[in-house]
């Protein structure tokens, strides 16, 4: 039975939007020295030729700020046992400086950005646009430097659906 006369507009739409798979990955720059890194699930490629991502970051969050003093970033999707490393990550009152201490990473080969280890895939943007939408922006890059890990033919992904984590049977 469809109860959505019962529900706002707001509440319906989270809820349905919950229904929605999504790949993990964590958004990593650097702010001066010190790496900032946040999980996400809504990000995106938006084009082949330039090769483009884009990115949805709450735009009163510091990620956000760290973006917006950055002419670069990276994303590293996440295998699924790398779970932990999403509820760290995506945990709030992460600290600005210090949230990749512990983590393996590597620089990115063209801006230095952090990358996580053992990311299925992973991308390194050139920041080309910020759009503001509603309480997010939508922060767009030009794909400059991309990787596969090791064992990225091998790994499933981490997903997010209804709240929860899971992933995809092999391929």
């Amino acid at each position: 039975m469809d109860r959505s006369h019962e529900y706002s507009l707001t509440e319906r739409y989270q809820e349905l939007s919950d229904d929605i798979a999504a790949a993990v990955a964590v958004v990593s720059a650097r702010r001066g020295q010190a790496a900032h890194a946040i999980t996400v699930d809504s990000f995106l490629d938006v084009s082949y030729d330039p090769p483009t991502m884009a990115v949805s970051i709450y735009s009163g969050s510091r990620m956000m700020e760290t973006l917006e003093m950055s002419d670069h970033f990276a994303i590293s999707v996440l295998a699924s046992d790398q779970r932990d490393l999403s509820e760290r990550l995506g945990a709030s009152g992460q600290p600005l400086y210090g949230a990749l201490g512990g983590i393996g990473n590597f620089p990115a080969p063209r801006s230095g950005q952090p990358v996580l280890d053992g990311a299925i895939a992973w991308f390194e943007l050139r920041l080309t646009d910020i759009l503001e939408v509603a309480t997010h922006s939508l922060v767009v890059g030009e794909v400059i430097a991309l990787g596969a890990g090791a064992d990225s033919g091998k790994s499933q992904p981490l997903l997010r659906w209804r709240k929860a984590y899971g992933t995809i049977g092999p391929r």
